[in-house]
């Protein structure tokens, strides 16, 4: 018979949750840096100092440069690994992939050293595989990844290549500097003063050439083409922040319903300036190309409502998607201007005596408004002799 617990005893603790990888995810992507970029270290080394390996085989002497592009390699997807991406993760097996084929067949303390550090690295990164969720495998930023190392792979071909087959240009390939400098050169169509002297030799650069010249330039676009984007956006953010300043005795809308859009047109018509307010992304750039001077953000937040100028403004219009958005807005503006004039469109009659309680000196139901114009046409009065009734005219 198992003993009921008595009221005050104490239930036992809850097993304690592994908290997610989202508070090691900075810590992964910066030993995956830390270790790309001693990777790529001992790769140099070897190039320039090299040690004496531990046996013979056929690539004896020739130490291709393997440990440098998987350093590269992990240093390049660290900030993605730290954004928790899969594609990144996949990626990253390739640098102990690299490392051991080196380990195996030019062996020497740089590169067993390199072997070893990847391979622990990737042990350590396995056991949060799971974690790795954010992002999509075949979308853009899958995409970006698989030309980053395709880049890679093109200039090792080109490297490892143009080593290997070093005597059969003119001037001969000296070591991998050359070789760096004819692959960086020949992809990049600049041209190299290496030129190929046996049909072998010509069929690699034509290869290379192929394989190259197209990742090559994806690559730069892939790396320069968020920077200029970044740009462009700090650029359009000057001259909208530009154009909010100069705005004076203007009306603010808040909403890209078709109410405010009617009105912002309206207000253009009489030639007095406006600015349309939305957390609305889609509708903003919509009528951002239709001419209207707009600003995306909260129109309840303060922080907005002072960077289309409230401050400078001549009156404030509510029309949003909903009533409780308008009258959030509401209280925000009148607790900001206590004197500002405050138009508020509802959707119903119903919020009106509450829109005027919050603050607004006009609250108008556009329901209600259309109901007393057509009733009035469909008993034949004048409907411009017809006044739509409104709440707490202030």
């Amino acid at each position: 018979m198992v003993p009921s617990s008595s009221p005050g005893s104490r239930s036992a603790p809850a097993p304690r949750v592994e908290r997610p990888l989202a508070y090691r995810a900075t810590a992964i992507g910066a030993l995956t840096a830390s270790i790309g970029l001693f990777v790529f270290l001992l790769g140099v080394l070897s190039a320039l100092y090299p040690e004496p390996e531990i046996y013979q085989n056929v690539l004896t002497g020739y130490d291709p440069p393997f440990d440098a592009v998987a350093g590269v390699l992990l240093a390049a997807l660290a900030m993605r690994i730290r954004e928790r991406s899969p594609v990144a993760w996949l990626f990253s097996l390739l640098a102990p992939a690299l490392t051991i084929f080196v380990a195996l067949f030019s062996p020497n303390l740089y590169s067993i050293l390199a072997a070893g550090l990847t391979t622990i690295l990737v042990t350590l990164i396995y056991p949060y595989r799971a974690g790795f969720y954010r992002g999509s495998a075949t979308g853009p930023e899958a995409t970006q990844l698989l030309v980053l190392v395709a880049a890679l792979v093109s200039i090792l071909f080109g490297t490892v290549g143009s080593r290997w087959l070093h005597d059969q240009f003119s001037p001969k390939v000296g070591g991998w500097a050359d070789s760096l400098y004819f692959t960086v050169t020949t992809i990049s169509t600049n041209g190299s003063n290496f030129t190929p002297v046996t049909d072998e030799a010509r069929l690699f650069v034509v290869a290379l050439i192929l394989l190259g010249v197209g990742t090559f330039l994806s690559a730069v676009v892939v790396l320069f083409l968020p920077l200029l984007e970044r740009r462009l956006e700090q650029i359009a953010a000057r001259l909208e922040r530009a154009q909010m300043e100069d705005l004076n005795q203007h009306v603010i809308i808040c909403g890209a319903t078709a109410e405010a859009r009617a009105t912002a047109e309206s207000l253009r018509e009489q030639g007095i300036r406006s600015v349309l307010l939305s957390a609305d992304g889609p509708a903003v750039e919509r009528l951002k190309t239709e001419g209207y001077r707009t600003r995306l953000g909260e129109p309840s937040s303060e922080e907005e409502l002072r960077a289309v100028g409230i401050e400078r403004a001549r009156a404030l219009v509510v029309a949003q998607e909903s009533d409780a958005e308008s009258l959030l807005t509401v209280i925000t503006a009148r607790g900001m201007f206590p004197s500002l004039r405050i138009v508020a469109v509802a959707t119903g009659p119903h919020i009106l005596a509450k829109l005027e309680k919050a603050g607004a000196n006009e609250a108008i139901s556009l329901v209600a408004v259309a109901a007393r114009l057509v009733s009035a046409s469909a008993l034949g009065e004048s409907v411009a002799k017809v006044s739509p009734s409104r709440t707490g005219s202030r």
